[in-house]
């Protein structure tokens, strides 16, 4: 990467103290929201944006967040990414670059595990704050429906137990045909509740669509919730599908 003599990243907030000091300033994940000065100069890399990611980042599923962001990296290919970066250097004729996320000191931020994926590929990244990438790494391992438990309930009787639910087919996502199942209809909130909780526990990670879910096999079905129910409380529906 001869066009770039160095890569750092930073938070937002030191966008214009970056600029100032001849960096080509980058967002890391899409679209910055937020009353940041200059913000019209911050560019972005293609593909690097993590908006479908909402529900899991406001509910603190940063396991969820590093899954989904490593995978959009590991898609996108460290030579396109380089590519990319080697680009805006020479479009703004500009050697350094910055890449930006809104996380401040130990707090998750999408750019610690961009710079882990350029390291870990032989691309060379300092951080401009003090932040301690254990604590990072720890976010990147705390999954918050592990963390959440489960009601030792068989598999056996969960299976049982959802195969006997009213299911209604989801007429409006024909694409993605499947059922759900509403808590309304269940009849025992508890049991639904603790189904809710087995389920998230003990499911498989799977990335659809850019959305993780935790997706629950038992007999001829995979079950799983919705990620914008931020808690087990708040899920009013399973799905599944054969």
């Amino acid at each position: 990467m001869n066009e770039i003599t160095e890569i750092i990243t930073a938070p937002f907030m030191e966008t214009t103290r970056l600029l100032n000091n001849d960096y080509v300033c980058v967002s890391i994940i899409g679209k910055v929201y937020g009353e940041y000065e200059r913000i019209e100069e911050i560019q972005r890399v293609t593909s690097l944006n993590t908006f479908r990611h909402y529900y899991h980042l406001k509910a603190k599923d940063y396991y969820a967040c590093y899954l989904l962001y490593k995978d959009i990296l590991e898609r996108k290919g460290i030579e396109r990414l380089k590519t990319d970066l080697i680009n805006l250097a020479v479009t703004n004729n500009k050697s350094k670059i910055a890449l930006l996320g809104y996380g401040i000191g130990d707090e998750f931020c999408y750019r610690h595990i961009l710079s882990d994926f350029l390291t870990s590929n032989g691309v060379f990244t300092t951080e401009l704050t003090k932040v301690d990438l254990n604590v990072q790494k720890a976010h990147w391992s705390y999954n918050i429906y592990k963390d959440r438990g489960h009601d030792n309930l068989t598999d056996e009787f969960v299976g049982k137990t959802l195969e006997n639910c009213n299911w209604i087919f989801a007429k409006t996502m024909l694409k993605n045909p499947h059922w759900y199942t509403l808590r309304s209809d269940f009849g025992n909130n508890e049991v639904y509740l603790s189904i809710v909780r087995h389920i998230r526990y003990f499911g498989k990670d799977e990335i659809f669509q850019g959305i993780l879910y935790r997706v629950f096999y038992v007999g001829s079905y995979k079950y799983w919730t919705m990620p914008e129910d931020l808690t087990n409380e708040s899920c009013d529906l399973i799905n599944r599908k054969p």
